[in-house]
Order: C-alpha cells, then structure tokens, then sequence
C-alpha cells in the first residue's frame, strides 16, 4: 500500500493472489488476510474494506495499517461461504487477500 508518497511492500503479490485455504466445511470460521501490497493507495484499501465488510472508517484504517505496518492483517473472521465471497470481493478491487480456516 502507498502511504504518503512512500511504497512499502513485506508481502510477494503472487503468492496468494486468488488463493484461498481449504475452508470447505459448512459453518467453518475462517480469517479474510489482507496483504500489503505496491500497487494500491492507503484510501483506496479503506474504501474497499468498507465497502466489502460494512467496516466503520476507524476499523477500515486500522485494518489498512497494520497489514502496511505488518505486511499482513485479519480483515474479518467469519463462515468460509462469507469469508471465500468476500476475500473474491477484494481480488476484483485488485487487493492481495486469501482465506485461511481457524
């Protein structure tokens, strides 16, 4: 993610672009991960969070930065049917995110 006029990147995109753990069982909870990544602006990842999980501003940018800060955030835990839904939502805005059963 850009922060200011400085890119920082921890995390390989294609390691887990459009990758998702095996979360197949039905009511299974699983963690959406966000990546930081080089191509998409601090605001931009607040909207999509927004916008895909309903986040409040406050959570949106704290979620933003510790995946900036960390190279890598839990952006939601819910139902593998929500979580692998929602972690499609955020490849289609070009966000670097992957499923991961808990």
């Amino acid at each position: 993610m850009y922060v200011g006029n400085v890119n920082y990147s921890d995390h390989n995109k294609n390691d887990v672009y459009g990758r998702s753990s095996s979360c197949d069982e039905a009511g299974e909870m699983c963690q959406v991960m966000l990546y930081n990544d080089t191509r998409n602006e601090a605001f931009f990842v607040v909207r999509c969070l927004m916008q895909t999980f309903h986040h409040d501003t406050q959570l949106a940018i704290k979620i933003m930065m510790e995946a900036h800060n960390n190279g890598k955030a839990i952006a939601e835990v819910e139902t593998a049917q929500e979580a692998k839904m929602h972690c499609n939502q955020l490849h289609s805005f070009g966000l670097v995110a992957e499923v991961i059963s808990i």
